[in-house]
């Protein structure tokens, strides 16, 4: 199911989520949230979605402050969802109510329990069954309408599936993390601020017994949220640098404090750790070796930097007095020697080492190609799957930032 995080999500999280105790389910007697364009979010409706959110994440008994984070979460997420059915309606895509009783009883069955089990379970935390469906029917209906007018236009090239694996491949030689994140996005120094107390009080829920993944599932800003936070193993060079060295430092197990990066506020727990693999171990690589006299090395740096690749070598030397190529051929990157892995290190297919002095000749290695492959790197099928979904979920993003601002919105 694709995850569409909401835009007022983090800051609930920060400034956030605010109110007394929950009433009892029953109460009728309600006032005003927000309006919707013409749609009325109650109050009753925010304190049932705050009780839904807070059970989801684990957090028992939460204290005043908590509750009113989670009433503030609770109301940006309706008024997302209310853009999102409204939408949903305009292009007349429906969902049934076989379809939203077929994701409770995947839901009770996630909860090791039947549907019954389920009401009862809500129930015990003062929300009623009606709330949860409520968001699972305007899930289903985002999700549909995404997909109906982006999915049959989603492409990815070979080029970009090529590049993803090239990149898995080269980043397996590295140290890898199996981290997972909560993600509050701040875009001034007063959601920075209320980001970081935000954070500090789930991180204190965390450590009352608050489970991670429940936490990052409802209050999480990235698209990782609704896999619990779970970004799986990552190369340390492809975590921000703000969180490079929290990472290093963090032990199996540990969770991190709070971290700012220049998007947002970060906590990344630490769930395994383990040392790159040898340099070139996944990937088949097809070298050329280039050689000229000494006083050709210019000519050669120019050939560098052109980066015009193996295809046209020979039209690219033929100027070039002395110089002479040589196929290496196809080769195991971990079959090569030390001295010729560290010389192409983190290069790319039609790029060359630098050109070194040899006596009275110079020579570079040039990159014909390297194909991504071994333990560790998702097959192209996978990795096609990957790029999809992401670029999916941007367009949702901002096709519901585009709602937000042409909507009319009045909040109490």
């Amino acid at each position: 199911m694709m995850n569409v995080k909401k835009f007022f999500a983090a800051v609930a999280v920060a400034a956030a989520l605010a109110g007394a105790a929950s009433p009892a389910i029953g109460q009728t007697s309600e006032g005003v949230a927000a309006i919707v364009n013409d749609r009325v979010i109650s109050t009753f409706d925010v304190r049932q979605r705050a009780n839904l959110l807070l059970m989801s994440a684990g957090i028992e008994a939460p204290n005043e402050e908590m509750q009113q984070r989670a009433r503030l979460q609770a109301l940006r997420d309706l008024i997302d969802e209310a853009l999102q059915i409204q939408e949903a309606t305009r292009f007349e895509v429906g969902v049934s109510d076989a379809d939203i009783e077929r994701r409770l009883a995947d839901i009770a069955r996630q909860n090791e329990t039947d549907l019954p089990g389920l009401q009862r379970q809500l129930a015990s935390r003062n929300v009623s069954i009606t709330t949860l469906r409520a968001q699972i029917r305007s899930d289903l209906a985002w999700t549909r309408l995404m997909s109906g007018l982006y999915g049959a236009r989603l492409r990815v090239s070979d080029a970009e599936v090529t590049a993803t694996q090239n990149r898995i491949a080269a980043n397996l030689t590295r140290p890898q993390y199996l981290i997972s994140e909560i993600f509050l996005p701040a875009e001034n120094e007063r959601e920075f601020n209320e980001m970081e107390q935000g954070a500090m009080r789930l991180l204190q829920e965390m450590q009352r017994g608050a489970p991670f993944p429940m936490v990052a599932r409802q209050f999480s800003g990235a698209p990782s949220a609704a896999s619990g936070g779970d970004i799986g193993w990552i190369a340390s060079t492809e975590l921000s640098p703000e969180l490079q060295p929290v990472a290093e430092r963090l032990q199996q197990g540990q969770v991190s404090l709070p971290v700012r990066t220049p998007s947002g506020v970060y906590i990344i727990a630490m769930r395994d750790r383990r040392a790159g693999g040898a340099p070139g171990s996944s990937s088949i690589i097809d070298l050329v070796q280039i050689t000229a006299p000494a006083a050709r090395q210019a000519d050669l740096e120019r050939v560098r930097r052109r980066e015009e690749g193996c295809p046209n070598l020979e039209r690219q030397l033929a100027n070039i007095q002395g110089a002479s190529a040589v196929e290496l051929g196809q080769t195991a990157e971990a079959d090569l020697s030390p001295a010729i892995r560290e010389r192409i290190a983190g290069l790319g297919e039609r790029q060359a080492s630098e050109v070194r002095v040899n006596g009275d000749q110079v020579d570079m290695l040039m990159v014909c190609s390297r194909t991504a492959g071994g333990a560790g790197v998702p097959d192209r099928r996978e990795i096609e799957g990957r790029l999809r979904e992401q670029e999916l979920n941007m367009l949702a993003e901002r096709y519901l930032r585009n709602l937000r601002r042409e909507a009319t919105i009045i909040t109490r």
